[in-house]
């Protein structure tokens, strides 16, 4: 079962306050909200509280704008969920909210799942064009509110590794006598990819533009450098993130990717023996801060005043004291509006510089102006095209030069 309602986090909303001749009551109404949780990933019962806390905050804030709203929570595996959210929704019952990242909404869009929302040019003055570039569907339609950013880091056990790399060189080095992890999904290794400017490669391939040399020596080289790492005998490629975290726990691995999104579990259970960097850089000088966008859609089956409600909560939720004061409070995220992501870049303390850095990026124009990672996560076939020739790879059962060739490949003859 995908989605598994958290016992009537029917975070009541009490209803309204009267006027002294209670005359002007009005009903409380229903917003069904689902909320996916990561990726190839279990719903643990933490997982039900740390949420329960970050939402019963939140809908304390929103009591006082709209006390009429009564939101019902419901958390879902994100595995199966577009085929789950359309059986609900093709039956008349499906939610009214779904908070979700933003290649899932894209696909809600593109089964007719959500509907697209509109956003002034006013309410989009305060946050970066390039968010919205990766919730705008082909027919140009916006699938959803881009609310919070969750940035991908190096998260280490500074009491065994004092310095943590900087290159991906200096990472192999430190392999001599430290354990090093990664994820073998694609969405986890794709900031190596960046490292070698592979994801350039990939969106022009994704252009139809003509094959070039130097772009696809790009890809292969990335590919060399997965392979030269999985022949370390302490750089170790594990299944998915939870792996790589309770390894990190366990005192396995000293150094693992991860992302923001799970800071405040490492920090539960580390304590000060977590720190944080960004990730190791390679050849390529451009920085790029890879990040998972955390996006708010709007259901199809919502009633006029459940839609007017919805759309009053993605108000309040993209505010500038709302987004700072959640930023701040869970140290896991970016605020998407610039104003909040100034001041939360200016009072994140030391120990996560990584994420001050990453904010302060955020700010710039051209920080993120490339959307390979988005397109080339868009589609499920050529998704697993890709994490394929990355597998065989890492595998050695293809050479970095046939995969290259593969992934270019499957791009140009992609319809997108």
């Amino acid at each position: 079962m995908g989605l598994i309602r958290i016992q009537h986090l029917a975070l009541g909303i009490a209803l309204t306050a009267l006027t002294a001749g209670c005359s002007s009551w009005r009903p409380p109404v229903v917003i069904k909200v689902v909320r996916t949780i990561n990726n190839s990933e279990t719903i643990s019962s933490k997982d039900y509280e740390r949420l329960r806390e970050v939402t019963e905050d939140a809908i304390d804030h929103i009591r006082s704008v709209d006390p009429t709203i009564r939101p019902q929570l419901t958390l879902s595996s994100q595995k199966n969920f577009v085929d789950e959210i359309e059986d609900q929704t093709r039956s008349g019952f499906g939610p009214d909210l779904l908070i979700t990242d933003s290649d899932t909404a894209l696909e809600l869009y593109k089964r007719k799942l959500v509907d697209p929302i509109v956003i002034s040019l006013e309410d989009r003055a305060d946050t970066p064009s390039y968010l919205f570039d990766l919730v705008t569907a082909n027919d140009g339609q916006l699938v959803g509110r881009p609310v919070n950013q969750f940035v991908q880091l190096a998260c280490f056990n500074k009491e065994r590794l004092p310095s943590p790399p900087q290159t991906l060189e200096q990472m192999e080095q430190a392999s001599e006598e430290n354990n090093f992890g990664m994820a073998l999904q694609l969405k986890d290794l794709f900031w190596s990819a960046e490292s070698f400017d592979a994801g350039e490669a990939m969106e022009a391939a994704l252009a139809k533009l003509p094959p070039d040399a130097e772009r696809q020596a790009n890809v292969t080289a990335w590919l060399h450098w997965l392979e030269n790492a999985s022949y370390q005998q302490n750089i170790r490629f594990l299944n998915d993130q939870r792996t790589l975290r309770d390894a990190l726990v366990a005192g396995e691995l000293d150094w693992i990717t991860c992302w923001s999104s799970n800071l405040r579990e490492l920090r539960e259970q580390m304590k000060d023996k977590l720190a944080l960097a960004p990730l190791p850089k390679g050849p390529s000088t451009k920085l790029k801060a890879a990040t998972k966008l955390q996006v708010w859609a709007l259901g199809r089956n919502s009633s006029p005043t459940q839609r007017e409600k919805s759309l009053v909560m993605i108000d309040f939720i993209t505010k500038p004291w709302a987004q700072k004061t959640y930023a701040l409070a869970g140290r896991n995220s970016l605020p998407v509006n610039r104003k909040a992501a100034k001041i939360v870049a200016a009072k994140i303390p030391g120990g996560t510089e990584a994420l001050v850095m990453y904010a302060q990026q955020s700010l710039k124009v051209n920080a993120a102006k490339g959307q390979s990672k988005a397109r080339v996560f868009r589609d499920p076939e050529r998704y697993e095209t890709i994490s394929d020739a990355l597998l065989d790879t890492i595998y050695d059962v293809s050479s970095p030069e046939e995969s290259s060739q593969k992934i270019l490949k499957s791009l140009r003859e992609s319809d997108s």
